[in-house]
Parts: structure tokens; C-alpha cells; sequence
């Protein structure tokens, strides 16, 4: 008789593989021995991990976590979650993800519609459990405030060493060095400076001078060549005269951006804080043939530049370059530069250029430019929010090309 013995398949399990990544931030570059520690030590967990495939660490450094607009391998690391190529985020807190509970909550509630969870590892929180999101929105409120309460504590400091003349961050100024309690003259660099004035007023004008500067081998405070913007950037620099505005911009505590201070706050002005490198009439006399030279350059074309002067980059808060442009088919055309951008690059700023035709075309051709305050552009999001005179606000989309 025939005998048949069945031997049973053997079920194999295959454990998916999480694709893991994660995050880190530092808001401050004096941080930045504590972003490396991180980012080390989240690269050996994922990859010491059997069942865990490592994407990698994303780090930003120097940089708040009030909005995510600025992080850019923040923004990096959402990107490629949508594009599948991560199942599991791991962080160090809440507050390291972000401090403004809005658009934590709307980042996190993203992401479980993906199926990718985060973990904070502080809080102990993983936001695709059940009680995950309810814990997240508690402790993510108290983040906000512990913040908020921060931010009020060093306005305060802020406003105190502004009552007593000081900046609150001595900002690099050439020609000059901080000692620890007020600027002191830099002897070659001052030099430099009387010079470009002197230039300037003998009718050289600022690409010239940059030019001059470039054939003698001198070089800015961080070694780059001098640049028109540079030079324009000096005429513009109150310090020379011995002369300290503070307060010049101020920043909304969950503000992506810095706002020009025009009398929402006060200004402080500290006359003969620090030894000067021109005279004050001197200086007033350079500043009154800059503007001479500017209204015969665009006085001709002031049809097109309907809204010079009130267009601001949003994330460095300064007001943008007009620049007028003359297609292929010699049509004007007045296209604006962020400031801080063309004078220190990328690194410096993420603003880009707008046409006053995108800001025509997004607010309406019919708008009063007289009852605009100022516009402010941001290039990352692609809009501009509008000011007017009377308080109201408009924000709008402006449309890529051209």
C-alpha cells in the first residue's frame, strides 16, 4: 500500500522594512556642536536598526522653529514623504519640530494621511497611536507658550539695551569693530570707506568704484569682492557718521519675516554712540547726490515704477531693488531685487525677483498705489501680502514666469 506523508509549506514572513528619517534643528550657529551630536546619533540608531532602512538626516541650523517656511531640509523632508520614500520620521521633541502649534498640528495630520508617523522621543509621543494627537495638541500648546513667554522676556532685555544707546546684536559693520561696549574704528577699513565717499562725490559711479576697489585688491570683511550693491549698501550705513538707529525693523513673535519699523514702534537714535569715519554733513551731502542720481535715472520711467520704494522681501524685511529691464522687443519692464540677496547671496536670503507686472497682475490692474502701504513678497510660498494705509491686508498668489 501506498503511503504518502504531506509535508506542510512553510509560511515565510516578510517583515517590511520602515524607511526611517530624521529631523533636527538648532536655532543658533553657537549650537551647532550640539547639531552634529544629533545628527550622529540619529544615523547609527536607524542604521544599527535590523528592520529599519535609513533615508537620512535632515538638519537645519541657525534657524527659529516659529515657522517652516525657512527650513529648507524641513521642507525637504516633506517633500519626499509625499513622494513615498519615508514611513517613519524620529525627532528629539515637539519644540525641535516646531513652536507654532497651527502649522505643527497641520504638518503631523498630513503626514498620518500619508500613513508616516512621527515619534518624539522627549514627549514619548507617536502620532499615528490614538492618543498620539490628542497629547501632541496639549503639550504642543504649552510649547507655544513657553515660547511666547521667552520671546516677551528678551523684548524686554531688547527694549532696555536700546533705552541705553547699545544695540541688542552689534550687527558686522565695515570699517568698524564691536569691543564689547561700542564700535571702534578699524584704521584700513575706514580708510576704504573715506575713500568710496570721496569717489562717489568726484562723480565716479558705484560700479566704478567697485571696480577700483577690485583692481587695488581690497576685499569685504568676509574676503568677497566689492559689488555695486556693497557700495550703494555704505552710502545707506548711518553709523559712519557716528550715528545708531535702532529698531529699524521688529519682527511679529509667530512672523515669518522681519517688518520695516515705520512708527508701529518706537525708534531709537543715538547720536556720537561711536567715533565717525565722515562728518554728518559730509555723509547728508553723499545721500542728497545718491537721490539726485536716482530720480535722473528713473525719473523717465516713472509711468512703470508704480510701486517703488514699497516693495519688501519678506524674509529679510528690507525693501527690494527697482531695476528697469528692456526685453527683446524694447519694452521696459521694472522688475525688483531683494537687497540683502544681492549683496550677500543665497546663503544670506532665499528672496527672489518679482516684476511689477506679476504684482499688477495678482492684486489687479486697477489697484490705487496710493493707498498701498507697502507689499511684501515671498518667494518660497510665491505671495505677497498688501498693507494699505487704512490697516487692511490682502494676500494673493503671484503667478511664475516672466
Amino acid at each position: 500500500m501506498k503511503q504518502i506523508k504531506t509535508i506542510q509549506a512553510q509560511k515565510v514572513t516578510t517583515i517590511k522594512r520602515l524607511k526611517v528619517a530624521a529631523y533636527t534643528r538648532v536655532s543658533h550657529t553657537s549650537l551647532l556642536q550640539s547639531l552634529s551630536n544629533q545628527v550622529s546619533y540619529y544615523s547609527q540608531m536607524i542604521q544599527a536598526n535590523p528592520e529599519w532602512d535609513y533615508v537620512g538626516v535632515y538638519s537645519d541650523s541657525a534657524i527659529s522653529g516659529r515657522s517652516q517656511a525657512h527650513r529648507r531640509d524641513f521642507q525637504q523632508l516633506l517633500e519626499d514623504c509625499r513622494k513615498g520614500k519615508v514611513d517613519l520620521i524620529l525627532t528629539k521633541s515637539i519644540s525641535r519640530f516646531g513652536r507654532n502649534t497651527v502649522e505643527l498640528l497641520e504638518t503631523v495630520r498630513e503626514l498620518k494621511r500619508l500613513g508616516i508617523s512621527v515619534r518624539f522621543e522627549k514627549e514619548k509621543i507617536d502620532t499615528l497611536t490614538a492618543e498620539g494627537e490628542l497629547l501632541l495638541t496639549l503639550l504642543a500648546s504649552m510649547a507655544q507658550e513657553e515660547s511666547q513667554s521667552i520671546s516677551q522676556n528678551i523684548r524686554w532685555r531688547v527694549k532696555k539695551r536700546f533705552e541705553d544707546g547699545k544695540p541688542y546684536i552689534p550687527q558686522d559693520i565695515f570699517g568698524y569693530r564691536w569691543n564689547g561696549e561700542e564700535y571702534v574704528i578699524e584704521p584700513h577699513e575706514a580708510s576704504i570707506v573715506r575713500q568710496v565717499f570721496e569717489w562717489y562725490m568726484e562723480g565716479l559711479s558705484a560700479p566704478k568704484i567697485a571696480k577700483r576697489l577690485d583692481d587695488r585688491g581690497e576685499r569685504t570683511r568676509l574676503g568677497n569682492r566689492f559689488t555695486k550693491r556693497i557700495i550703494y549698501n555704505m552710502f545707506d550705513q548711518e553709523a559712519y557718521c557716528g550715528r545708531l538707529i535702532l529698531q529699524k525693523t521688529f519682527r511679529d513673535h509667530f512672523g515669518s519675516r522681519s517688518i520695516p519699523n515705520d512708527g508701529q514702534m518706537a525708534k531709537y537714535i543715538v547720536e556720537n554712540a561711536h567715533e565717525a569715519i565722515v562728518t554728518p554733513e559730509y555723509f547728508q551731502q553723499v545721500n542728497q547726490e545718491k537721490k539726485r542720481r536716482a530720480r535722473r535715472r528713473v525719473s523717465k520711467h516713472d509711468a512703470l515704477a508704480k510701486l517703488q520704494g514699497k516693495v519688501y522681501c519678506e524674509h529679510c524685511g528690507l525693501d527690494m531693488i527697482l531695476t528697469l529691464e528692456t526685453k527683446s522687443n524694447q519694452e521696459k519692464r521694472v522688475r525688483y531685487y531683494c537687497r540683502t540677496r544681492d549683496a550677500k547671496g543665497v546663503e544670506a536670503c532665499l528672496g527672489r525677483t518679482v516684476t511689477e507686472e506679476q504684482l499688477f497682475q495678482a492684486f489687479g490692474e486697477s489697484i490705487n498705489t496710493e493707498d498701498i502701504h507697502h507689499i511684501s513678497f515671498n518667494s518660497v510660498t510665491n505671495e505677497a501680502k498688501a498693507t494699505y494705509r487704512n490697516g487692511e491686508e490682502k494676500h494673493v498668489i503671484i503667478q511664475k514666469g516672466r
